[in-house]
């Protein structure tokens, strides 16, 4: 989760206001093309990388609590086939969030 906050929303975020700022002054333009467009962009994006990074830190811990859960007689509760099964959820759930964060970027280009 913290990798990819990191990564989808500092990293990604910085170079979508580079790019931003960069295009106009390299093609002799006085602003952008459509500003409405980049308040789109960020507010897909940003709210796409929140869900995104919710729900992985959510499923994580889920996940970890399940694999260490073991008996009585030491044997684990959850295999891991279960694991998976009850994270299927989350999964989708951070698939809505990549593809906010994906529309913010497309929106962009």
């Amino acid at each position: 989760s913290h990798v990819h906050s990191g990564a989808l929303g500092w990293v990604g975020m910085i170079s979508f206001g580079a790019i931003y700022y960069m295009v106009p002054k390299l093609w002799n333009r006085e602003r952008l093309y459509s500003l409405r467009l980049v308040t789109w962009h960020f507010w897909l994006a940003t709210l796409g990388i929140v869900v995104y990074a919710a729900v992985m830190w959510v499923s994580g811990i889920m996940q970890g609590l399940m694999w260490r859960e073991y008996d009585e007689q030491g044997f684990l509760v959850y295999s891991f086939a279960e694991t998976v099964a009850a994270m299927h959820p989350y999964y989708v759930m951070r698939a809505i969030g990549g593809a906010m964060y994906l529309s913010g970027a497309l929106i962009m280009a």
